[in-house]
């Protein structure tokens, strides 16, 4: 995320004009600030799994329906509170990302997608059949956050919450790629044969890769269904699945910072579109054409692209 020294600045920049974005903005702007951060964390659990791991996943709002279930579950029925239902969440997307895992060291591919694209579906037909537990066709209410008894009633002061939260997992991020195990990875990605011949397991990788990605998933499904107050599988669909890896893809799979970039993608474009009513997806999906065309490697990749641009011109 801060590579490189001219970064560091822009980065500090950044986060100083998203500390001061909110008080120029309405409710529903504030809503729309803390749908980008919900989202980025599953950019991060797909920039772990795609990007470094090199697994293709279709089926991540299945850890993101798990996440958020679980979280209800753990504080409206059994009195949880707010960050121990985080923590559940994450437990829970975690556990059933390492069970994910368990196809993906035997097949590859489209064979892998299908498998995860099956989880995603057993996933939201198992809580809309468990009335009992989820509530089913009508869902769970979730109650606002509280932290150490301050409750975060709006969206403004969520936000911040967010903010930070996010700005800790990036961190955490950003030194996970640089780690022994974030290089092996790597590794594996570009030669699986080459990475096994220098001592790096396959196996024990691809499942801290999927644990990891399921848990910060789960997660965002958490935070999620806070901000939102309602749950049902109504939100978890093959749609949904997509839409992640679409905007994870959108803004820059390999980069931590592309995966807020590909958040507010996801969350701003269709405000933009909005007034176009039933040209807004035909709008929308060749501005997504376009970006995969001119900026292949995301927004997060805006930069060296234009750097490669100017040494190509004529001079």
């Amino acid at each position: 995320m801060m590579g490189g020294g001219w970064q560091r600045p822009t980065y500090l920049i950044s986060v100083g004009a998203a500390l001061l974005l909110p008080f120029g903005l309405g409710p529903y702007g504030h809503f729309l600030l803390a749908s980008i951060l919900v989202y980025a964390l599953v950019g991060l659990s797909l920039n772990l799994l795609v990007g470094l791991a090199g697994q293709i996943s279709i089926g991540h709002a299945g850890f993101w329906a798990l996440g958020a279930y679980a979280s209800a579950v753990a504080t409206v029925k059994l009195g949880a509170p707010f960050l121990l239902g985080i923590v559940f969440g994450g437990v829970v997307g975690g556990f059933f990302g390492t069970l994910v895992a368990l196809p993906a060291l035997r097949v590859r591919g489209h064979y892998l997608s299908i498998a995860t694209l099956g989880f995603s579906l057993v996933i939201q037909q198992v809580l809309f059949e468990w009335e009992s537990l989820t509530g089913g066709r009508q869902g769970m209410f979730v109650p606002r956050p509280q932290l150490f008894g301050f409750a975060l009633e709006d969206d403004f002061s969520y936000f911040y919450f967010l903010l930070a939260f996010v700005l800790l997992v990036l961190a955490g991020v950003r030194n996970f790629n640089g780690s022994h195990t974030g290089r092996a990875l790597v590794a594996l990605r570009m030669s699986e044969t080459a990475a096994q011949c220098s001592g790096i397991g396959r196996a024990r990788h691809l499942v801290i890769a999927f644990g990891l990605s399921g848990a910060l998933a789960g997660i965002s499904g958490c935070l999620y269904a806070h901000l939102i107050g309602q749950i049902s599988t109504d939100a978890f669909t093959l749609s949904a699945s997509l839409s992640f890896l679409t905007m994870a893809v959108v803004g820059g799979i390999r980069s931590p910072l592309g995966a807020v970039l590909g958040a507010a993608y996801l969350t701003l474009m269709p405000e933009v579109f909005r007034e176009l009513r039933e040209a807004q997806m035909v709008v929308y999906g060749v501005s997504l054409i376009a970006c995969l065309r001119f900026f292949p490697d995301g927004f997060a990749g805006i930069p060296a692209q234009i750097v490669a641009w100017r040494r190509a011109a004529p001079k």
